[in-house]
């Protein structure tokens, strides 16, 4: 139970980052990150999120949200949605993504802004992609 309670936090605090600062547009390409990691003691670490599958649709479900939007801009919500979390993935192992949000929520109400911040660079390519600006 209590590891369900951490990822509902990880998942408000990643939702809540997304949609508390405005983000303007950058246009940087985009830069391929390796999806591995190697640790002082030179072995691999894999950064295998196929086996936190439901972190994804969690971040979604919380990143989309309830509010009712008109079907063209929810629709561009959840695309932002759908390429921020590809950045998180793409940038963070599951653990460093656990990691930082709980790091963030010890941070408190400047925790979001934090992350946005670390986070802007990619962000701001998802805004350009989709057209939509939290």
């Amino acid at each position: 139970m209590k590891l369900n309670a951490i990822s509902l936090s990880v998942l408000s605090i990643f939702s809540l980052i997304l949609t508390t600062l405005p983000s303007p547009a950058q246009t940087r390409p985009q830069q391929r990150r390796n999806n591995t990691n190697t640790n002082n003691t030179n072995s691999t670490v894999v950064n295998d999120w196929s086996k936190n599958a439901k972190t994804e649709a969690e971040f979604l479900q919380g990143c989309v949200g309830q509010q009712s939007l008109p079907p063209a801009q929810r629709k561009a919500k959840e695309n932002f949605c759908k390429c921020a979390f590809n950045a998180y993935k793409a940038r963070y192992t599951p653990q460093m993504f656990f990691q930082i949000n709980g790091l963030a929520l010890q941070v408190g109400q400047d925790g979001p802004r934090l992350v946005n911040l670390m986070m802007k660079p990619e962000l701001d390519r998802c805004s350009t992609q989709t057209n939509y600006f939290p």
